[in-house]
């Protein structure tokens, strides 16, 4: 076996990684807070884990569900979040009347 075939072999990391996508199972990412979520591409090198963060309940006005998804390198432990805001229903009704009315 050469030393190039030692090095491809998948790491434990990435075989539990892929058993959590297999599976449907959260995963923890401990940052500055911690955030559970759930694989929904892995490959030898990344990760991409996303995290669904409720309405903040301190904030009446904001009804709405982020989605953030986690681009993490395997071999360094280097991670990106890409927010994505997402709109609840009632929220999108109200939008949709509001463009109804200005017509």
């Amino acid at each position: 076996m050469t030393k190039k075939e030692k090095s491809k072999k998948p790491n434990l990391l990435y075989q539990r990684l892929t058993e959590a996508l297999e599976n449907g199972s959260k995963v923890r990412i401990e940052a500055e807070e911690t955030y559970y979520g759930l694989p929904i591409c892995v490959t030898e090198d990344f990760v991409e884990i996303m995290v669904l963060v409720p309405p903040d309940e301190f904030d009446e006005e904001d009804d709405t569900f982020k989605q953030v998804t986690w681009l993490i390198r395997l071999d360094s432990i280097f991670a990106i979040a890409y927010p994505t805001e997402y709109w609840s229903s009632a929220r999108l009704e109200r939008l949709l009347e509001i463009g109804v009315n200005q017509v």
